[in-house]
């Protein structure tokens, strides 16, 4: 038996994940910070018409994403994630690409919700409001390897504080969305719906073209998203595997209604340009606005409680995805190893460190929450464009069921992640490549300590220069100052 297996036999039996603690992490691990900015970072992109086709495109893109990730955890029930489905489909260094891209997403999401609680809290602690601090930084430290410590402790467990602060965020984004129903108003939400008269006016929050307005959109919208795979990275902690397809499918069918209302309806009650005056978070200045100065104060609390929840759940994927790679044989043998408690205590550590790493660089950063939130989104988008081009491959084999339906959601959903990515953020995937390179030596130990008869064959060397390459070009245009952060 190999350690691998050793570890797995030795690891204590733990009580699996019901489907309602999937669908809260499904959800949980979606709302975090980016609802609670929804009216701003969309008004700053689009006037109402073009938003709403690209929420109509980008709702369309993960309703399929999620029938394909439930469909495969169904068809390949074997397989636990969207790494394993990379790394069936492509290869092991596939795998791996896939793998690290989702780890790198998941701790710089943990980033960019750091600095969005300081700004939550700078709310009710001036100090804090405004752009990062050296006391902010300290405060994300302390809470960053405080959730590490819990989620050390046992990841059931911390699921189920999961479910419950998942039914906490929810109150508040509830009732401002009943807030904005009952303020809307038709004249105000079609007085420039297609953003004709900003246009005419010129200056530099004119949106610019129906077209261009809608890619504006895609890399917040696509940002709200990350975490809808949770319930499949950690498919083999589930009571049962097909409780990983219903809650993947539920919850971000709940996830694209929530989104669309909380960030559409706003709209309706101010226009673009006094939704681009509010302030960070403007969920919580657009209700102060509605009820008084309390409605502030009750939305950031509940930005704080959802901050927390998301936290809690991207550290839980973030540690499972290295352990899952290490299991797979694209990680070295130590990040394969569980504690007393069930948990992957040395990818929980490296996990925490770079988030504490990111966290101080995000200091020299102009605008440091959109950019972490945007440089998290393009590096799980290639994880999720790997899962769902291998259930296109399954498909057109015609080796899974209803093949038909199963190709047809496969390839919209892979076009639209693909051509989103590429049209929003191509500098931002030369980024990421940066975060690559450190990773490809832990890949190479990795072959060794399984002792692989081919530590990285032809094709892969081929990919592993290009992801080089693109690295060197994409740190010559930041100490140029063609790519910022």
């Amino acid at each position: 038996m190999d350690q691998t297996n050793k570890t797995a036999a030795t690891a204590p039996h733990k009580k699996g994940i019901g489907l309602i603690g999937l669908i809260a992490l499904v959800i949980s691990s979606s709302i975090g910070s980016g609802v609670f900015a929804l009216s701003t970072d969309i008004s700053a992109a689009a006037a109402p018409g073009p938003a709403i086709i690209a929420w109509l495109i980008t709702g369309i893109g993960f309703i399929a994403l999620a029938n394909t990730f439930g469909r495969l955890s169904l068809e390949r029930p074997n397989l636990d994630g969207i790494v394993a489905y990379a790394r069936e489909g492509f290869g092991p260094f596939v795998g791996f690409v896939s793998g690290w891209g989702y780890w790198l997403s998941i701790w710089i999401g943990n980033v960019a919700f750091g600095v969005m609680l300081a700004t939550a809290i700078g709310y009710f602690f001036p100090p804090f409001a405004g752009e990062l601090t050296v006391g902010a930084v300290i405060f994300i430290s302390v809470i960053n390897w405080l959730i590490v410590l819990l989620v050390n402790h046992g990841i059931e467990e911390a699921s189920v504080v999961n479910a419950i602060v998942m039914i906490c965020k929810l109150v508040p984004i509830f009732v401002f969305i009943v807030a904005m129903l009952l303020m809307f108003s038709f004249d105000v939400f079609t007085a420039d719906f297609w953003g004709n008269v900003a246009n005419n006016l010129g200056g530099p929050d004119a949106p610019g073209s129906v077209g261009a307005q809608i890619i504006n959109c895609f890399m917040v919208m696509m940002w709200v998203f990350v975490g809808m795979e949770g319930a499949s990275v950690l498919g083999h902690r589930a009571e049962r595997k097909s409780d990983v397809s219903r809650a993947t499918i539920l919850g971000v069918t709940a996830l694209v209604v929530i989104y669309v209302a909380a960030s559409v309806l706003p709209y309706g009650y101010l226009t673009r340009d006094e939704l681009l005056q509010m302030g960070s978070p403007s969920m919580a200045y657009i209700f102060q606005e509605v009820v008084g100065p309390w409605g502030g104060a009750f939305i950031s609390g509940g930005l704080v409680i959802s901050i927390f929840g998301a936290w809690l759940s991207y550290t839980i994927l973030a540690s499972e995805a290295m352990n899952r790679m290490a299991r797979m044989e694209l990680l070295p043998r130590s990040f394969s190893k569980l504690n007393d408690h069930n948990a992957p205590t040395s990818c929980l550590i490296i996990t925490g460190f770079m988030i504490q790493l990111l966290s101080i660089v995000m200091l020299f950063s102009e605008a440091a929450y959109q950019f972490a939130y945007s440089l998290c989104t393009a590096s799980i988008v290639i994880s999720w464009a790997l899962a769902s081009a291998y259930m296109v491959k399954l498909a057109k084999r015609r080796e899974v069921e209803h093949s038909g339906s199963a190709l047809a959601l496969s390839v919209f959903a892979t076009a639209f992640l693909v051509i989103a990515i590429l049209l929003a953020g191509v500098d931002l995937l030369m980024l990421c490549c940066i975060g690559y390179v450190p990773g490809l030596a832990f890949y190479v130990k990795a072959r060794h300590d399984y002792g692989s008869a081919t530590v990285i064959s032809g094709r892969e060397k081929l990919l592993a220069a290009f992801i080089v390459v693109v690295a060197v070009i994409a740190v010559a245009l930041l100490a140029t100052g063609y790519i910022t952060i």
